[in-house]
């Protein structure tokens, strides 16, 4: 039987008007598809620049999402890439990148030349995962542990097509051929399999949300582009279920130079999505997410209306994280979220 966890068991919590959604992890299962994704993307990118890849599994998708500061699964790749590139020497800094990926490619290889046939070391996780969090979590985390040795190896900014090399390759083996050219509107080219979004499995029942929307309003914040929340939302016919569906485009056409990020673990995604549901500020709300940035998003979010963090964590050995980041309630699986508030407790 599934557990609940409750950070004041004494305490029932009162429903809530607003429930908004985290969609990977806690609508749809994502085993098959990010999680793998990462993986791979991590190891085509490291056999492109002529290095082998050691032995990666999805569970370095895992401590990564513990760590927080990767609710971006480009940039997860991108923070993976760098912790093991920075178990080797130090390649030859290239200096400033080339406009086009094709000559891109060709200069990072000549970089890591120098690194061929060295082996790429698997860190301790659990030990990294504990020491990139104190570390502030993300890149900064990353950083303060490697120095930043070989980083300029990994081409992650800017667009995909030309300079993003990172996101190029992850979108590829995601999407697929067809999907990926639709989005980006120019070919694959490091890619031409079945995309791993065909994978993917609805998480939460159908009847469990159909339930809830009886008695809260629902929503979506998300770290998908709008593209790739379309895909979930058309697949399983689940756009009618929700109000509003704030994506990772939202956060980024509101990101104002030299602001930094809106991605989660900021607040702005689901602050956005309620407000789009209720603009006077006044209705409570709930944050449902499976990671340690939906709960520190929730908790930052809290304050402006109240919000409660409600974490989806199927492995009881790992709740004492996110009890430790201020969660109100853990759940294993979503559908145990219609058994949170009584018919009789109201708002």
């Amino acid at each position: 039987m599934n557990r609940i966890w409750r950070a004041d068991p004494a305490a029932q919590l009162p429903r809530p008007h607003i429930i908004i959604f985290d969609v990977d992890g806690t609508l749809v299962d994502v085993t098959d598809s990010y999680r793998q994704v990462t993986i791979l993307a991590a190891a085509k990118y490291l056999e492109l620049m002529g290095l082998q890849p050691p032995e990666l599994t999805g569970d370095c998708y895992d401590h990564f999402k513990r760590m927080g500061g990767f609710n971006d699964d480009w940039d997860l790749t991108a923070g993976l890439l760098e912790l093991l590139l920075a178990t080797l020497p130090p390649a030859v800094d290239p200096g400033p990148l080339p406009d086009d990926q094709r000559s891109l490619v060709a200069v990072l290889r000549e970089s890591a030349s120098s690194l061929a046939g060295l082996q790429l070391a698997l860190p301790d996780w659990d030990v990294l995962q504990a020491l990139v969090s104190a570390g502030g979590g993300g890149f900064a985390g990353v950083r303060a542990l490697t120095g930043g040795r070989n980083r300029w190896l990994v081409a992650r900014g800017g667009d995909a097509e030309r300079h993003d090399l990172v996101q190029r390759i992850f979108a590829e083996i995601y999407l697929g051929p067809d999907r990926f050219a639709q989005a980006y509107g120019v070919p694959p080219a490091y890619y031409t399999d079945q995309g791993l979004a065909e994978r993917e499995r609805l998480l939460i029942s159908p009847c469990t949300l159909e339930a809830l929307s009886r008695s809260h309003r629902l929503g979506i914040a998300t770290g998908r582009t709008g593209f790739e929340l379309a895909l979930f939302t058309e697949q399983f016919d689940l756009g009618d279920m929700f109000e509003t569906c704030i994506t990772m485009d939202d956060c980024l056409a509101a990101t104002t130079a030299g602001q930094g990020s809106l991605l989660k673990p900021h607040p702005f995604a689901l602050s956005l999505a309620a407000e789009a549901i209720d603009p006077s500020g006044v209705l409570s709300a709930a944050y449902v997410g499976d990671t340690a940035d939906d709960v520190s998003a929730a908790r930052r979010a809290d304050g402006q209306r109240p919000w409660q963090a409600i974490a989806l964590v199927p492995d009881p050995q790992h709740w004492i994280h996110f009890e430790a980041l201020g969660a109100d309630i853990i759940l294993q699986h979503p559908d145990q979220l219609v058994s949170l508030w009584p018919a009789h407790i109201g708002h």
